[in-house]
């Protein structure tokens, strides 16, 4: 029963990717940390968030700003070695709780969709992929750090979803690097990987009738029930 609730929230994670850009890991991440492990559940949403960024990278990359790109691919690259470090500095019960905390942290501040000052210019796009590296590896939920540098720009949705498709896809691979004793089961890993195709297929459909805005606020109630439900196991497992 927890795999079927883990698979349907990556289908719809998928889905809400496909019409805002972002989401999937912030609805799925702490389902998947549930039914596997903080370690194994965020490596294999880091898995699946490659592949959905490189699925509807190439449907949209001629919108791209590449120049917008590199800037935050800096910050991600000093972010993800520290989130590592993080990771197995921790043991699972703390990491599940960290994993929580971070979305539960990363959803209040993506339901402000207030534009913040300091994620704007060079220095504000490496700061945002900074937070969005570390923030990705440890607790799989890069995306808002990435959204309040979107809110803060003022990017429109059509340059905003390629764009952070491609930090997302370096994002991703470079936090599986970094993670390499992951044990993951394979036919979860199969059956995954079949929702997020589905869940890309539904989105193009619930493009039409659905805008950005509602979309985002469904990824963030669903990914704030999930990551509630997953400090509430790391604080039992770790106190009870």
């Amino acid at each position: 029963m927890t795999w079927l609730f883990a698979l349907c929230a990556v289908t719809v994670g998928s889905a809400l990717q496909r019409v805002t850009g972002l989401g999937f890991t912030l609805v799925s991440g702490p389902l998947l940390v549930l039914v596997l492990n903080p370690f194994d559940g965020i490596v294999l949403a880091n898995i699946l968030s490659a592949l959905i960024a490189l699925v509807v990278l190439a449907r949209t990359f001629q919108h791209a700003q590449w120049r917008t790109a590199g800037k935050l691919s800096i910050g991600i690259v000093v972010g993800v070695p520290i989130g590592a470090v993080v990771v197995y500095a921790l043991d699972a019960d703390m990491l599940l709780i960290l994993v929580g905390a971070l979305t539960t942290i990363a959803v209040v501040f993506a339901l402000t969709r207030r534009p913040m000052p300091v994620f704007r210019g060079t220095s504000g796009a490496i700061f945002a992929g900074s937070l969005s590296g570390f923030s990705n590896v440890t607790a799989g939920v890069g995306g808002p750090a990435l959204a309040m540098f979107g809110a803060a720009t003022k990017m429109s949705m059509s340059s905003f979803i390629p764009t952070v498709q491609v930090v997302a896809l370096l994002t991703n691979i470079l936090s599986v690097a970094a993670k390499p004793h992951m044990s993951l089961p394979i036919p979860l890993v199969i059956a995954a990987v079949c929702c997020v195709l589905l869940g890309l297929v539904a989105g193009s459909f619930l493009q039409r009738v659905i805008t950005p805005t509602r979309a985002q606020t469904l990824a963030l109630a669903l990914a704030l029930a999930g990551s509630l439900a997953a400090t509430t196991r790391g604080v039992f497992a770790l106190f009870g």
